[in-house]
Protein backbone atom coordinates (compact mmCIF):
# COMPACT_ATOMS: atom_id res chain seq x y z
CA UNK A 1 0.00 0.00 0.00
CA UNK A 2 2.70 2.46 -1.16
CA UNK A 3 3.37 4.85 1.74
CA UNK A 4 1.63 2.40 4.05
CA UNK A 5 3.81 -0.52 2.97
CA UNK A 6 4.87 -1.34 6.51
CA UNK A 7 1.30 -2.35 7.28
CA UNK A 8 1.40 -5.39 5.00
CA UNK A 9 2.16 -8.67 6.73
CA UNK A 10 3.73 -11.52 4.72
CA UNK A 11 5.30 -13.62 7.45
CA UNK A 12 4.78 -17.02 5.80
CA UNK A 13 6.19 -15.79 2.51
CA UNK A 14 9.22 -14.26 4.24
CA UNK A 15 9.89 -17.54 5.99
CA UNK A 16 9.84 -19.34 2.65
CA UNK A 17 12.32 -16.92 1.04
CA UNK A 18 14.63 -17.07 4.03
CA UNK A 19 14.52 -20.87 4.05
CA UNK A 20 15.74 -20.79 0.44
CA UNK A 21 18.43 -18.22 1.18
CA UNK A 22 19.73 -20.05 4.24
CA UNK A 23 20.03 -23.17 2.06
CA UNK A 24 21.91 -21.10 -0.56
CA UNK A 25 19.10 -21.65 -3.07
CA UNK A 26 17.71 -19.13 -5.55
CA UNK A 27 14.06 -18.15 -5.29
CA UNK A 28 11.39 -16.80 -7.66
CA UNK A 29 8.44 -14.64 -6.61
CA UNK A 30 5.52 -14.49 -9.04
CA UNK A 31 2.66 -12.06 -8.59
CA UNK A 32 0.17 -10.07 -10.64
CA UNK A 33 0.10 -6.27 -10.71
CA UNK A 34 0.25 -4.54 -7.32
CA UNK A 35 0.10 -7.74 -5.32
CA UNK A 36 2.92 -6.17 -3.31
CA UNK A 37 5.99 -7.79 -4.90
CA UNK A 38 8.16 -4.68 -4.52
CA UNK A 39 7.03 -4.02 -0.96
CA UNK A 40 7.68 -7.65 -0.11
CA UNK A 41 11.10 -7.79 -1.74
CA UNK A 42 12.21 -4.63 0.09
CA UNK A 43 11.26 -6.33 3.35
CA UNK A 44 13.71 -9.19 2.74
CA UNK A 45 16.40 -7.73 4.99
CA UNK A 46 18.57 -8.84 7.94
CA UNK A 47 16.22 -7.36 10.55
CA UNK A 48 13.35 -9.50 9.28
CA UNK A 49 15.63 -12.54 9.12
CA UNK A 50 16.61 -12.08 12.75
CA UNK A 51 13.00 -11.43 13.75
CA UNK A 52 11.95 -14.80 12.37
CA UNK A 53 14.50 -16.57 14.54
CA UNK A 54 16.67 -17.65 11.63
CA UNK A 55 20.47 -17.93 11.59
CA UNK A 56 22.73 -14.95 12.18
CA UNK A 57 21.47 -12.03 10.09
CA UNK A 58 24.99 -10.57 9.90
CA UNK A 59 26.00 -13.51 7.72
CA UNK A 60 23.98 -12.08 4.80
CA UNK A 61 24.15 -9.03 2.55
CA UNK A 62 20.79 -8.38 0.89
CA UNK A 63 21.16 -6.08 -2.13
CA UNK A 64 17.87 -4.73 -3.44
CA UNK A 65 17.93 -3.92 -7.19
CA UNK A 66 15.04 -2.08 -8.85
CA UNK A 67 15.34 -2.96 -12.54
CA UNK A 68 13.12 0.01 -13.41
CA UNK A 69 16.22 2.12 -12.72
CA UNK A 70 18.13 0.68 -15.69
CA UNK A 71 19.16 3.60 -17.91
CA UNK A 72 18.53 1.46 -21.00
CA UNK A 73 17.54 -2.12 -21.73
CA UNK A 74 21.03 -3.50 -22.41
CA UNK A 75 23.55 -5.89 -20.91
CA UNK A 76 25.76 -2.99 -19.85
CA UNK A 77 22.91 -1.14 -18.12
CA UNK A 78 21.87 -4.31 -16.29
CA UNK A 79 25.37 -4.97 -14.98
CA UNK A 80 25.83 -1.28 -14.14
CA UNK A 81 22.69 -1.20 -12.00
CA UNK A 82 23.62 -4.33 -10.04
CA UNK A 83 27.09 -3.04 -9.21
CA UNK A 84 25.77 0.47 -8.45
CA UNK A 85 23.30 -1.06 -6.00
CA UNK A 86 26.05 -3.21 -4.52
CA UNK A 87 28.30 -0.19 -3.98
CA UNK A 88 25.50 1.62 -2.13
CA UNK A 89 25.00 -1.45 0.05
CA UNK A 90 28.68 -2.02 0.83
CA UNK A 91 29.32 1.54 2.01
CA UNK A 92 28.38 0.54 5.55
CA UNK A 93 29.06 -3.17 5.73
CA UNK A 94 32.33 -3.79 3.86
CA UNK A 95 35.98 -2.94 4.35
CA UNK A 96 37.55 -0.15 2.36
CA UNK A 97 39.49 -2.49 0.09
CA UNK A 98 36.29 -4.36 -0.85
CA UNK A 99 34.54 -1.11 -1.73
CA UNK A 100 37.52 -0.09 -3.84
CA UNK A 101 37.49 -3.40 -5.73
CA UNK A 102 33.77 -3.20 -6.46
CA UNK A 103 34.07 0.45 -7.46
CA UNK A 104 36.94 -0.40 -9.82
CA UNK A 105 34.84 -3.15 -11.41
CA UNK A 106 31.96 -0.70 -11.77
CA UNK A 107 34.20 1.76 -13.62
CA UNK A 108 35.20 -0.99 -16.06
CA UNK A 109 31.55 -1.75 -16.81
CA UNK A 110 30.63 1.90 -17.27
CA UNK A 111 33.70 3.19 -19.09
CA UNK A 112 34.68 0.24 -21.27
CA UNK A 113 34.47 0.82 -25.03
CA UNK A 114 35.11 -2.88 -25.63
CA UNK A 115 31.86 -4.88 -25.19
CA UNK A 116 33.85 -8.01 -24.29
CA UNK A 117 35.24 -6.30 -21.20
CA UNK A 118 31.83 -5.34 -19.79
CA UNK A 119 30.89 -8.82 -18.44
CA UNK A 120 34.46 -9.28 -17.23
CA UNK A 121 34.19 -6.10 -15.19
CA UNK A 122 30.87 -7.22 -13.76
CA UNK A 123 32.28 -10.63 -12.84
CA UNK A 124 35.21 -8.96 -11.06
CA UNK A 125 32.74 -6.99 -8.95
CA UNK A 126 30.70 -10.07 -8.01
CA UNK A 127 33.91 -12.00 -7.29
CA UNK A 128 35.06 -9.27 -4.89
CA UNK A 129 31.73 -9.36 -3.07
CA UNK A 130 31.66 -13.15 -2.77
CA UNK A 131 35.31 -13.68 -1.83
CA UNK A 132 36.03 -10.65 0.33
CA UNK A 133 32.88 -9.78 2.28
CA UNK A 134 32.55 -12.97 4.33
CA UNK A 135 28.78 -12.83 3.80
CA UNK A 136 26.31 -14.64 1.59
CA UNK A 137 25.43 -12.17 -1.18
CA UNK A 138 21.70 -12.12 -1.99
CA UNK A 139 20.71 -10.13 -5.08
CA UNK A 140 17.04 -9.12 -4.84
CA UNK A 141 16.04 -8.38 -8.45
CA UNK A 142 12.75 -6.49 -8.52
CA UNK A 143 10.78 -5.62 -11.70
CA UNK A 144 12.81 -8.31 -13.44
CA UNK A 145 10.32 -8.98 -16.26
CA UNK A 146 11.58 -6.56 -18.89
CA UNK A 147 15.33 -7.21 -18.64
CA UNK A 148 14.71 -10.95 -18.48
CA UNK A 149 12.72 -10.96 -21.72
CA UNK A 150 14.70 -8.35 -23.65
CA UNK A 151 18.43 -8.37 -23.00
CA UNK A 152 21.01 -10.78 -24.41
CA UNK A 153 20.41 -14.33 -23.08
CA UNK A 154 24.16 -14.71 -22.49
CA UNK A 155 23.71 -12.39 -19.51
CA UNK A 156 21.66 -15.05 -17.75
CA UNK A 157 24.09 -17.78 -18.70
CA UNK A 158 26.76 -15.65 -17.02
CA UNK A 159 24.61 -15.29 -13.89
CA UNK A 160 24.22 -19.06 -13.83
CA UNK A 161 27.98 -19.53 -14.17
CA UNK A 162 28.61 -17.16 -11.26
CA UNK A 163 26.12 -19.07 -9.11
CA UNK A 164 27.80 -22.37 -10.00
CA UNK A 165 31.16 -20.87 -9.05
CA UNK A 166 29.94 -19.41 -5.75
CA UNK A 167 27.29 -21.90 -4.75
CA UNK A 168 27.37 -21.01 -1.05
CA UNK A 169 28.22 -17.32 -1.36
CA UNK A 170 25.67 -16.12 -3.96
CA UNK A 171 21.86 -16.26 -4.30
CA UNK A 172 19.35 -14.61 -6.61
CA UNK A 173 15.78 -13.72 -5.66
CA UNK A 174 13.72 -12.45 -8.60
CA UNK A 175 10.23 -10.93 -8.75
CA UNK A 176 8.17 -11.23 -11.96
CA UNK A 177 4.60 -11.34 -13.18
CA UNK A 178 4.91 -14.90 -14.53
CA UNK A 179 7.16 -17.90 -14.00
CA UNK A 180 10.50 -17.46 -15.75
CA UNK A 181 10.16 -20.53 -17.98
CA UNK A 182 6.85 -19.21 -19.29
CA UNK A 183 8.25 -15.78 -20.11
CA UNK A 184 11.25 -16.89 -22.19
CA UNK A 185 12.71 -20.10 -23.56
CA UNK A 186 16.04 -21.19 -25.03
CA UNK A 187 19.05 -23.25 -23.99
CA UNK A 188 20.94 -20.36 -22.40
CA UNK A 189 17.80 -19.12 -20.66
CA UNK A 190 16.86 -22.64 -19.60
CA UNK A 191 19.99 -23.09 -17.50
CA UNK A 192 19.18 -19.90 -15.61
CA UNK A 193 15.53 -20.91 -15.10
CA UNK A 194 16.60 -24.26 -13.65
CA UNK A 195 17.84 -22.48 -10.52
CA UNK A 196 14.28 -21.33 -9.73
CA UNK A 197 12.24 -24.29 -10.99
CA UNK A 198 11.59 -25.80 -7.55
CA UNK A 199 11.79 -22.61 -5.48
CA UNK A 200 9.15 -20.35 -7.04
CA UNK A 201 6.00 -19.28 -5.23
CA UNK A 202 3.00 -17.14 -6.11
CA UNK A 203 2.50 -14.00 -4.05
CA UNK A 204 -1.27 -13.84 -3.82
CA UNK A 205 -3.73 -11.66 -1.99
CA UNK A 206 -3.43 -11.02 1.73
CA UNK A 207 -5.34 -13.23 4.15
CA UNK A 208 -8.15 -11.98 6.38
CA UNK A 209 -5.88 -11.38 9.37
CA UNK A 210 -3.37 -9.39 7.32
CA UNK A 211 -6.17 -7.27 5.84
CA UNK A 212 -7.44 -6.46 9.32
CA UNK A 213 -3.95 -5.42 10.39
CA UNK A 214 -3.34 -3.29 7.29
CA UNK A 215 -6.73 -1.55 7.24
CA UNK A 216 -6.64 -0.80 10.96
CA UNK A 217 -3.17 0.74 10.77
CA UNK A 218 -3.96 2.65 7.58
CA UNK A 219 -7.20 4.24 8.78
CA UNK A 220 -5.76 5.01 12.22
CA UNK A 221 -2.84 6.84 10.65
CA UNK A 222 -5.28 8.87 8.56
CA UNK A 223 -7.15 9.98 11.67
CA UNK A 224 -10.14 7.63 11.55
CA UNK A 225 -11.31 5.15 14.16
CA UNK A 226 -11.52 1.88 12.19
CA UNK A 227 -14.36 -0.50 12.92
CA UNK A 228 -14.92 -4.19 12.28
CA UNK A 229 -17.39 -3.13 9.58
CA UNK A 230 -14.65 -1.13 7.82
CA UNK A 231 -12.40 -4.17 7.76
CA UNK A 232 -15.20 -6.41 6.52
CA UNK A 233 -16.11 -3.94 3.78
CA UNK A 234 -12.52 -3.69 2.52
CA UNK A 235 -12.14 -7.47 2.70
CA UNK A 236 -15.29 -8.15 0.68
CA UNK A 237 -14.53 -5.53 -1.96
CA UNK A 238 -10.82 -6.21 -2.45
CA UNK A 239 -10.27 -9.80 -1.32
CA UNK A 240 -6.93 -8.69 0.12
CA UNK A 241 -5.40 -7.22 -3.05
CA UNK A 242 -2.97 -4.55 -1.73
CA UNK A 243 -3.47 -2.07 -4.57
CA UNK A 244 -7.25 -2.25 -4.37
CA UNK A 245 -7.10 -2.08 -0.58
CA UNK A 246 -5.25 1.22 -0.78
CA UNK A 247 -7.75 2.64 -3.27
CA UNK A 248 -10.72 1.63 -1.12
CA UNK A 249 -9.13 2.92 2.09
CA UNK A 250 -8.52 6.32 0.52
CA UNK A 251 -12.18 6.54 -0.49
CA UNK A 252 -13.17 5.65 3.08
CA UNK A 253 -10.85 8.37 4.36
CA UNK A 254 -12.28 10.89 1.89
CA UNK A 255 -15.79 10.25 3.23
CA UNK A 256 -14.64 10.99 6.78
CA UNK A 257 -15.80 7.62 8.08
CA UNK A 258 -18.88 5.44 7.59
CA UNK A 259 -21.53 4.91 10.25
CA UNK A 260 -24.16 2.62 8.69
CA UNK A 261 -25.05 0.37 5.76
CA UNK A 262 -26.25 3.33 3.72
CA UNK A 263 -22.82 4.91 4.09
CA UNK A 264 -21.11 1.77 2.78
CA UNK A 265 -23.59 1.69 -0.08
CA UNK A 266 -22.57 5.22 -1.06
CA UNK A 267 -18.87 4.33 -0.81
CA UNK A 268 -19.50 1.28 -3.02
CA UNK A 269 -21.10 3.52 -5.64
CA UNK A 270 -18.06 5.81 -5.57
CA UNK A 271 -15.78 2.83 -6.11
CA UNK A 272 -17.62 1.89 -9.31
CA UNK A 273 -16.25 5.01 -10.99
CA UNK A 274 -13.07 5.56 -8.98
CA UNK A 275 -10.09 5.92 -11.37
CA UNK A 276 -7.66 4.23 -8.98
CA UNK A 277 -9.91 1.19 -8.64
CA UNK A 278 -10.33 1.07 -12.41
CA UNK A 279 -6.58 1.31 -13.00
CA UNK A 280 -5.88 -1.52 -10.56
CA UNK A 281 -8.45 -3.75 -12.26
CA UNK A 282 -7.12 -2.92 -15.72
CA UNK A 283 -3.56 -3.80 -14.70
CA UNK A 284 -4.72 -7.08 -13.19
CA UNK A 285 -6.64 -7.93 -16.36
CA UNK A 286 -3.68 -7.10 -18.58
CA UNK A 287 -1.46 -9.31 -16.44
CA UNK A 288 -3.50 -12.39 -17.42
CA UNK A 289 -2.69 -14.12 -20.69
CA UNK A 290 -5.60 -14.49 -23.18
CA UNK A 291 -6.25 -18.10 -22.22
CA UNK A 292 -6.65 -17.22 -18.55
CA UNK A 293 -8.87 -14.26 -19.45
CA UNK A 294 -11.13 -16.57 -21.45
CA UNK A 295 -11.31 -19.10 -18.60
CA UNK A 296 -12.27 -16.32 -16.21
CA UNK A 297 -14.94 -14.97 -18.56
CA UNK A 298 -16.39 -18.47 -18.95
CA UNK A 299 -16.51 -18.85 -15.19
CA UNK A 300 -18.44 -15.62 -14.53
CA UNK A 301 -20.92 -16.47 -17.28
CA UNK A 302 -21.74 -19.77 -15.60
CA UNK A 303 -20.21 -21.95 -18.31
CA UNK A 304 -19.14 -25.48 -17.42
CA UNK A 305 -15.88 -25.31 -15.48
CA UNK A 306 -12.72 -26.91 -16.82
CA UNK A 307 -10.76 -27.27 -13.58
CA UNK A 308 -7.45 -27.67 -15.39
CA UNK A 309 -7.86 -24.24 -17.02
CA UNK A 310 -8.58 -22.68 -13.63
CA UNK A 311 -5.48 -24.00 -11.83
CA UNK A 312 -3.22 -21.02 -12.76
CA UNK A 313 -5.96 -18.62 -11.64
CA UNK A 314 -6.01 -20.28 -8.23
CA UNK A 315 -2.21 -20.14 -8.06
CA UNK A 316 -1.99 -16.41 -8.73
CA UNK A 317 -4.83 -15.57 -6.35
CA UNK A 318 -7.45 -14.49 -8.89
CA UNK A 319 -9.79 -17.31 -7.87
CA UNK A 320 -10.72 -18.51 -4.40
CA UNK A 321 -12.34 -21.78 -3.39
CA UNK A 322 -14.99 -22.29 -0.73
CA UNK A 323 -18.64 -23.14 -1.10
CA UNK A 324 -18.12 -22.24 -4.75
CA UNK A 325 -15.33 -20.99 -6.98
CA UNK A 326 -15.31 -17.19 -7.08
CA UNK A 327 -13.19 -14.19 -8.07
CA UNK A 328 -11.14 -12.94 -5.11
CA UNK A 329 -13.00 -9.64 -4.54
CA UNK A 330 -16.24 -7.92 -5.52
CA UNK A 331 -14.52 -5.04 -7.32
CA UNK A 332 -12.49 -7.19 -9.71
CA UNK A 333 -15.40 -9.61 -10.08
CA UNK A 334 -17.57 -6.75 -11.33
CA UNK A 335 -14.82 -5.64 -13.69
CA UNK A 336 -14.61 -9.15 -15.19
CA UNK A 337 -18.36 -9.26 -15.74
CA UNK A 338 -18.16 -5.95 -17.61
CA UNK A 339 -15.39 -7.39 -19.78
CA UNK A 340 -17.76 -10.22 -20.71
CA UNK A 341 -20.22 -7.68 -22.08
CA UNK A 342 -17.46 -6.09 -24.14
CA UNK A 343 -16.73 -9.42 -25.81
CA UNK A 344 -20.05 -8.90 -27.56
CA UNK A 345 -20.29 -5.15 -28.23
CA UNK A 346 -23.15 -5.72 -30.69
CA UNK A 347 -25.67 -5.65 -27.89
CA UNK A 348 -28.24 -2.87 -27.51
CA UNK A 349 -27.41 0.03 -25.23
CA UNK A 350 -24.17 1.72 -24.23
CA UNK A 351 -21.04 -0.40 -23.78
CA UNK A 352 -17.73 1.05 -22.61
CA UNK A 353 -14.24 -0.45 -22.64
CA UNK A 354 -12.67 1.41 -19.74
CA UNK A 355 -9.24 0.03 -20.67
CA UNK A 356 -9.14 1.26 -24.27
CA UNK A 357 -11.57 4.14 -23.78
CA UNK A 358 -13.76 2.83 -26.61
CA UNK A 359 -17.56 3.18 -26.56
CA UNK A 360 -20.26 1.32 -28.50
CA UNK A 361 -23.90 2.31 -28.78
CA UNK A 362 -26.28 -0.34 -30.13
CA UNK A 363 -23.25 -2.17 -31.55
CA UNK A 364 -21.78 0.84 -33.37
CA UNK A 365 -18.47 2.41 -32.34
CA UNK A 366 -18.86 6.07 -31.34
CA UNK A 367 -16.58 8.98 -32.12
CA UNK A 368 -13.65 9.40 -29.74
CA UNK A 369 -14.60 11.11 -26.50
CA UNK A 370 -12.74 14.07 -25.05
CA UNK A 371 -11.18 13.69 -21.62
CA UNK A 372 -14.08 15.42 -19.85
CA UNK A 373 -16.65 13.45 -21.86
CA UNK A 374 -14.85 10.22 -21.01
CA UNK A 375 -14.81 11.03 -17.29
CA UNK A 376 -18.50 11.90 -17.31
CA UNK A 377 -19.53 8.74 -19.18
CA UNK A 378 -17.31 6.65 -16.93
CA UNK A 379 -19.20 7.97 -13.91
CA UNK A 380 -22.58 7.24 -15.50
CA UNK A 381 -21.45 3.83 -16.75
CA UNK A 382 -20.21 2.80 -13.32
CA UNK A 383 -23.60 3.82 -11.89
CA UNK A 384 -25.78 2.41 -14.65
CA UNK A 385 -29.47 3.16 -14.01
CA UNK A 386 -28.60 5.22 -10.93
CA UNK A 387 -29.02 8.98 -10.59
CA UNK A 388 -25.86 11.09 -10.46
CA UNK A 389 -26.31 14.49 -8.86
CA UNK A 390 -24.36 17.67 -9.54
CA UNK A 391 -21.83 17.09 -6.78
CA UNK A 392 -20.99 13.56 -7.92
CA UNK A 393 -20.57 14.79 -11.49
CA UNK A 394 -18.31 17.72 -10.59
CA UNK A 395 -16.16 15.56 -8.31
CA UNK A 396 -15.72 12.82 -10.93
CA UNK A 397 -15.22 15.10 -13.96
CA UNK A 398 -13.48 18.24 -12.71
CA UNK A 399 -12.40 17.35 -9.17
CA UNK A 400 -13.64 18.07 -5.68
CA UNK A 401 -11.90 21.45 -5.58
CA UNK A 402 -14.26 22.70 -8.33
CA UNK A 403 -17.49 22.01 -6.42
CA UNK A 404 -18.22 25.72 -5.97
CA UNK A 405 -16.99 26.77 -9.41
CA UNK A 406 -18.89 24.52 -11.85
CA UNK A 407 -22.50 25.61 -12.33
CA UNK A 408 -25.48 23.74 -13.76
CA UNK A 409 -25.08 25.36 -17.17
CA UNK A 410 -21.53 24.03 -17.53
CA UNK A 411 -22.68 20.52 -16.66
CA UNK A 412 -25.61 20.76 -19.09
CA UNK A 413 -23.25 21.85 -21.86
CA UNK A 414 -21.00 18.82 -21.31
CA UNK A 415 -24.03 16.50 -21.16
CA UNK A 416 -25.22 17.96 -24.46
CA UNK A 417 -21.85 17.31 -26.11
CA UNK A 418 -21.81 13.75 -24.79
CA UNK A 419 -25.33 13.09 -26.06
CA UNK A 420 -24.29 14.11 -29.56
CA UNK A 421 -21.80 11.22 -29.52
CA UNK A 422 -23.81 8.47 -27.83
CA UNK A 423 -27.46 9.18 -28.64
CA UNK A 424 -29.04 8.13 -31.97
CA UNK A 425 -31.17 11.29 -31.64
CA UNK A 426 -29.65 13.79 -29.17
CA UNK A 427 -32.93 15.74 -29.08
CA UNK A 428 -34.81 12.63 -27.92
CA UNK A 429 -32.29 10.88 -25.64
CA UNK A 430 -32.84 7.18 -24.92
CA UNK A 431 -29.81 6.47 -22.74
CA UNK A 432 -28.42 9.61 -21.10
CA UNK A 433 -31.53 10.86 -19.34
CA UNK A 434 -32.28 13.98 -17.32
CA UNK A 435 -33.99 13.35 -13.98
CA UNK A 436 -35.51 16.74 -13.38
CA UNK A 437 -34.46 18.35 -10.13
CA UNK A 438 -32.09 15.50 -9.24
CA UNK A 439 -29.48 14.99 -11.94
CA UNK A 440 -28.77 12.53 -14.76
CA UNK A 441 -28.56 8.78 -15.27
CA UNK A 442 -27.40 6.36 -17.94
CA UNK A 443 -30.23 3.94 -18.69
CA UNK A 444 -29.89 0.31 -19.70
CA UNK A 445 -31.25 -0.74 -23.08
Amino acid sequence: MSSHAAYLSRTNELEYVFSCVTDAECCGIVGLSNMGKSVFLRSVQPAALAGLGQVQADDYAFIYIDCNLMVEMTEQAFYELILRSAIAKTLDCADQHVREQVDGAYRKVVDSSNPFLIPLGFNEGITALCEEMDKRIVLLLDEFDEPFTQIDPRVFLNLRALKDRYQQQLCYVVATGQRLEVMRQGSEIGEFCEMFAHQTFHLGTLNRSAVQHAVTRFLTREGLSPTASDVEFVWEETGGHPGLMEAVCYVLVATGGVEDDQGYHLVREKLDSDPNVRNECVKLWRGLDPGHQTALLDLVTGAREDRARLVPLFQNGILCSGDQVRVFGALFGGFVRRQRLLKNPYLPGVRMDVDAGAVWVDGARTATLTDLEHRMLLLFYGRMDKICDKYQIVEAVWGEEYIDEVDDARIEKLVSRLRKKIEPDPNEPRYLLTVRGRGYKLAKA
